[in-house]
């Protein structure tokens, strides 16, 4: 072994499995492989070999889809809400 070349260091199962999560929870590649330690290339890989990419199913789109638009709904009527309450605090007595 060169003496400039670092020894590989095995990770357990339990550590891919949290990286994965994280990454799949939304957070950002390159913030999970510095918060960790670890290069955005080796994150690459293990999802690669996990299987689950950046390919979503139909189902899971669709299930997205429905979850966006639900939130949707509950934005438009909070807003409906807040246009009645500043047109009666707005009024002048």
């Amino acid at each position: 072994m060169n003496q400039f070349q670092q020894p590989k260091r095995k990770y357990t199962a339990e550590f891919k499995a949290d990286v994965l999560r994280l990454v799949a929870n939304g957070e950002p590649i390159m913030a999970v492989a510095r918060k960790m330690g670890i290069s955005d290339s080796l994150i690459h890989a293990w999802r690669k070999a996990d299987g689950k990419g950046e390919k979503k199913t139909d189902q899971s789109l669709q299930q997205e889809v429905d979850n966006l638009r639900k939130q949707l709904r509950q934005a438009e009527m909070e807003r409906k809400i807040l246009k009645k309450a500043v047109a009666i605090f707005s009024r002048q007595t």
